[in-house]
């Protein structure tokens, strides 16, 4: 009887620890993100949709522009509860953005608001965002 318990709870706690590192349910590898931005005092037909690529991996599931040289943003917080991803990233201007998507295996759908200052003014923008899978990543 002794034994039938410990085995129970080894394997509880195996499920408890699979369930808490499963991330959401999606494919590794290049996407092509599309965000769609509200720009206070733009003109929506001004705004046109900007893309890019972004190679997404379980160390990187969250979409952002890759710069090049010396990196501005840092994700600062991300939580992931099955396949929904949200997080914060800070920029060292002292930009913030907040976000959230939902993955769906080969796409997703979400939003996000950025914090920023503009010539002196608090500025909000926010975004739509989506994604689709392209493929593998390129080397």
């Amino acid at each position: 009887m002794f034994r039938k318990n410990i085995l129970v709870v080894v394997v509880l706690g195996l499920l408890s620890a699979t369930a808490a590192f499963a991330g959401p349910n999606y494919q590794e590898g290049l996407w092509e993100i599309t965000s769609i931005m509200d720009v206070p005092g733009m003109p929506k037909e001004m705004i046109k949709p900007f893309k890019y690529t972004y190679c997404m991996t379980g160390e990187n599931a969250v979409p952002h522009p890759q710069e090049k040289g010396e990196q501005r943003c840092k994700i600062t917080d991300q939580r992931i509860k099955g396949n929904n991803v949200q997080w914060t990233m800070t920029c060292k201007d002292g930009t913030v953005t907040t976000g959230e998507i939902t993955h769906a295996k080969n796409s997703f759908k979400g939003f996000q608001t950025t914090t920023t200052k503009q010539g002196g003014q608090k500025m909000i923008i926010k975004a739509v965002t989506s994604g689709k899978y392209l493929g593998p990543c390129k080397k």
